[in-house]
């Protein structure tokens, strides 16, 4: 997932600086395409007829995030969290953004009782579990927060599209390296360290054999691997980013409105699904051939089944 964002921010920048600096002409627009692919390392399909901004350019997909048993439905996020709306079959209202995190009544738990039940069980997946299964993974691009150079939008939507296609099949992990490298959080023994100082909304659902865990996280400007939105969550760090590409000077990836749930199994305190959303804005400063500056959003949805 993160090769794919920064390849694709890379991909936006280095055209719009070549475009920008060069006066690149349509029928040159093929060798900008082909500079920004040397510096990413990728290939990118060429499309002339972009450079054309009469050209129609492929819808967003639905903002609409629906799980696959169509229960449970994250509108469109925005930056604007008292505007948005979270529907859920199963769990509580939603409350505003600017309240504290409630209990939820039903189940007596505080905030604070579900966020060490989550961890607990959360930390069994990769200590406990014989196989993970990603079933799929939406990457949703955020057009309205997307901010370009005027005439490159629909070079940048075309290029993005290039690296940001859903995952629509089954990828499983089945040995111990695969799911603590693969599984949330990659690369780290944990799968969760959240602090209930995190949480802004949290509900949990007895289902009779299941609890039903949700929460929603509070927003966050580049959070760190192990603390805040990242304690839980896969994010893209800066350092990440500045180590693979010299030359942006500036990265700021700021979290909202992420949200996580989960399902665990009350007999043995597994957990056996997990469902996460975690749109970001990205905003960035290269310098390459002059400074520029962008923004790029996305929303990623990851689907997981876990089994022991």
């Amino acid at each position: 997932m993160k090769e794919s964002i920064i390849k694709a921010v890379t991909a936006i920048i280095c055209t719009a600086s070549l475009c920008i600096t060069s006066n690149v002409a349509v029928s040159n627009y093929s060798d900008a395409v082909k500079e920004a692919a040397k510096l990413t390392g990728s290939v990118f399909v060429e499309d002339n007829s972009v450079a054309d901004e009469s050209t129609d350019t492929p819808e967003s997909n639905d903002t609409d995030i629906t799980t696959e048993d169509s229960t449970d439905t994250v509108t469109d996020p925005t930056v604007d969290n008292e505007t948005e709306e979270v529907t859920q079959a199963d769990t509580t209202d939603v409350t505003d953004s600017k309240t504290e995190p409630t209990k939820k009544a039903d189940s007596e738990m505080t905030v604070d009782e579900i966020v060490k039940l989550f961890n607990e069980s959360a930390n069994k997946i990769k200590t406990d579990a014989k196989k993970v299964v990603k079933n799929y993974e939406k990457r949703i691009v955020n057009e309205d927060k997307l901010e370009l150079p005027a005439g490159l939008e629909g070079t940048a939507k075309s290029m993005i599209s290039t690296f940001m296609s859903d995952d629509t099949e089954p990828i499983v992990y089945s040995t111990k390296e695969d799911i603590r490298n693969e599984y949330i959080v990659p690369e780290q023994d944990y799968v969760s360290k959240l602090q209930p100082s995190t949480v802004l909304n949290a509900t949990c659902t007895d289902k009779g054999s299941t609890y039903e865990i949700y929460f929603k996280l509070k927003d966050e400007k580049n959070p760190r691997a192990g603390s805040g939105v990242a304690a839980a969550c896969d994010v893209i760090e800066p350092h990440e980013v500045s180590e693979k590409v010299s030359f942006i000077k500036r990265f700021d990836a700021t979290y909202y409105n992420c949200e996580i749930k989960a399902t665990i199994d009350k007999a043995t305190g597994r957990m056996t699904h997990t469902l996460y959303s975690t749109p970001v804005v990205l905003d960035i400063t290269v310098n390459l051939f002059g400074t520029h500056d962008a923004k790029a959003g996305f929303t990623f949805v990851k689907d997981y089944t876990i089994t022991y």
